[in-house]
């Protein structure tokens, strides 16, 4: 090992963590496609199933954030990649910021659905009860908020993504290493 190697399991995030962050990964993406999609169809079943899968998958992605927070919490967390102070900042402000908006687009989702006056039922398995009584004008400030929110996340996600990309191929310190079931984090 030379000065310069950390051993790997220092800096990495554990298989459940890993499998967790990708996960929600598809899952956004897939939300926010059939956000978009949609958006775009007519009345009918076929949009109403879109709506019911874009409900249940935006269910799924909260469901995974809170586990994912829940682990962060039980579970020691790997080392920050050495850096300068600023962008170790930026980085936990990122991150803080993506959990939150993970937790809360979905709440304001279902939200917005009761506030319609629909039920929120869950890949056909189940429904949840509503926890608010019907109010069209409420639902409308509730729609903007879940869109304006869902946009955030996409336009995160892809700073977070880019910020991966500079750390593999211009820091080369490894970071990207931490949420990939094969390879080492190091130090450059």
């Amino acid at each position: 090992m030379t000065d310069h190697a950390v051993p790997a399991d220092r800096f990495r995030y554990d298989s459940f963590t890993q499998a967790v962050h990708w996960l929600t990964l598809i899952a956004v993406a897939g939300v926010f496609v059939s956000g978009q999609i949609m958006d775009d169809m007519a009345r009918g079943p076929a949009r109403t199933q879109m709506i019911g899968l874009h409900v249940s998958v935006g269910l799924l992605v909260l469901v995974m954030t809170v586990l994912r927070l829940a682990r962060r919490v039980a579970a020691p967390q790997p080392e920050p990649i050495p850096g300068s102070p600023l962008v170790q900042m930026a980085a936990r402000a990122m991150h803080l910021t993506l959990y939150i908006l993970l937790v809360l687009v979905p709440v304001v989702g279902m939200a917005m659905v009761w506030a319609k006056g629909r039920s929120v039922g869950v890949f056909g398995l189940f429904t949840l009860p509503p926890l608010i009584a019907p109010d069209r004008e409420l639902a409308d400030r509730l729609g903007d908020m879940h869109e304006i929110g869902a946009t955030l996340i996409v336009i995160l996600a892809g700073v977070h993504a880019l910020a991966a990309i500079v750390h593999h191929a211009v820091l080369k310190d490894g970071a990207i290493a931490r949420m990939l079931p094969l390879g080492a984090a190091r130090r450059g």
